[in-house]
């Protein structure tokens, strides 16, 4: 059977490291971004995960139902957040792996 697809739909993980002994800081400042996002407009998924082997890092997975419903939410400020409360706790810039997003549970159908 074939993957059931849209092709406008974009995924996203991004890996961010924290300054030394701020990744709770960052985990839970990404995570208010997230309660921000909630009711974004084509927003369809936006986890925040803590690495259980690297505790400064933080990954965040990110569907869209689009490239420019990602560039509207994540251009603003971030919800509540400023971008700028999430780029003081980086060690780093955020590394992006781009994704097309086939299904699976969990994710809404396209």
């Amino acid at each position: 059977m074939a993957a059931e697809q849209d092709p406008e739909r974009v995924g996203r993980y991004v890996r961010m490291v924290a300054q030394p002994g701020q990744g709770a800081a960052l985990a839970d400042t990404l995570l208010r971004v997230a309660t921000g996002l909630r009711d974004a407009p084509g927003c369809e998924l936006y986890v925040i995960n803590l690495s259980t082997d690297e505790p400064d890092t933080v990954w965040v997975t990110e569907v869209w139902a689009d490239e420019a419903a990602s560039d509207r939410a994540l251009s603003a400020d971030l919800g509540e957040v400023g971008i700028g409360e999430v780029l003081e706790l980086l060690a780093g810039p955020p590394e992006l792996v781009d994704l097309r997003p086939l299904g699976g549970a969990g994710l809404p159908s396209g």
